[in-house]
């Protein structure tokens, strides 16, 4: 290799095996119960994340506009298990019926039965396994997930009853509440101002670190003899 400048190339060098190691060193587990950086990264802004999504009490003050909403829907379920479960779920609600082994058909108040969804919503985000096992004997994700496929039937139902303003509570519960319980779960939510050390130094250092490369680079270039120039423009 022809080095025609060798200050600039023994800069970009030093400054390219540097980024090296440091790149290797953010895959260690050295940051915390055995996590790398990126790992350790990934669930600082989990926590956060989790932190700005806790919609409980405005999915209360929705619900109230259906507390009094007598209802009938049919909800279809991929098994006779998973009918069975999700019953579990209504039982404190309304009336439940198996229309078949597949298929229930829930009578009572919507918003009885959302509110049902939402206190288990809650009780997921703040990650308390025992309440589901003592009133369910499920696990919390499991019952998340059938909560989330009965509301979405639920929503079906009414849609097809043409009552698309319960439909549309029906589906802030269900995206606000119930997958934010299910995608959360064992999550510790953070509130991003109590953060805000560790997130401007992550910040800082992503900034940092890319130009670090970028001028590694740019200095073995010119280390080489590669450079960009400005075309001569030539009149014909």
């Amino acid at each position: 290799m022809l080095i025609r400048d060798r200050k600039h190339f023994m800069l970009g060098l030093v400054m390219a095996i540097s980024f090296g190691c440091v790149f290797a060193g953010l895959f260690m587990p050295w940051y915390g119960n055995g996590r790398c950086a990126f790992e350790a990264s990934d669930a600082l802004f989990n926590s956060i994340s989790k932190g700005s999504t806790h919609y409980i009490e405005t999915l209360r003050k929705q619900n109230k506009a259906v507390e009094n909403t007598a209802v009938t829907v049919s909800l279809k379920y991929s098994s006779e298990e998973a009918a069975k479960q999700a019953s579990l779920l209504l039982a404190s609600a309304g009336e439940v019926a198996h229309k078949d082994d597949t298929t229930l058909t829930f009578t009572g108040s919507l918003g009885a039965m959302l509110s049902e969804a939402i206190t288990d919503s809650d009780t997921a985000f703040y990650n308390d396994e025992s309440t589901f096992m003592t009133k369910y004997g499920l696990l919390p994700k499991l019952a998340m997930y059938r909560w989330w496929q009965t509301l979405t039937e639920a929503e079906k139902s009414l849609k097809r009853q043409e009552k698309f303003s319960e439909a549309v509570v029906v589906n802030a519960v269900t995206v606000r509440g119930v997958e934010v319980g299910y995608n959360y779960f064992g999550i510790e939510p953070k509130k991003a101002s109590n953060s805000y050390g560790i997130l401007s130094f992550a910040l800082i250092f992503y900034v940092l670190y890319t130009l670090w490369w970028g001028y590694a680079l740019f200095f073995l270039c010119e280390g080489v003899g590669l450079a960009m120039k400005g075309g001569s423009k030539k009149e014909v």
